[in-house]
């Protein structure tokens, strides 16, 4: 297993971390995701690598945006 971090903007609420956390569990590869929306942050378990414009798409569709934390 492999944990990436993401920042995520746009958050304001619980709700809007469980909105992310559905998208971004869609992506093939992605086990679990953990999302503190007062910190702006996501961490994500996959299975191995995962391309990252996948984890940006979701977000994004979701209505947020998505930036790898390195």
């Amino acid at each position: 297993m492999t944990t990436s971090q993401w920042k995520i903007q746009g958050m304001h609420c619980v709700d809007c971390a469980r909105t992310v956390e559905a998208a971004v569990e869609q992506v093939p590869g992605v086990v679990q995701v953990k999302v503190n929306y007062l910190k702006k942050q996501a961490a994500i378990e996959t299975t191995g690598p995962v391309d990252p414009l996948r984890v940006e798409q979701a977000v994004r569709e979701a209505g947020y945006t998505a930036v790898r934390a390195e």
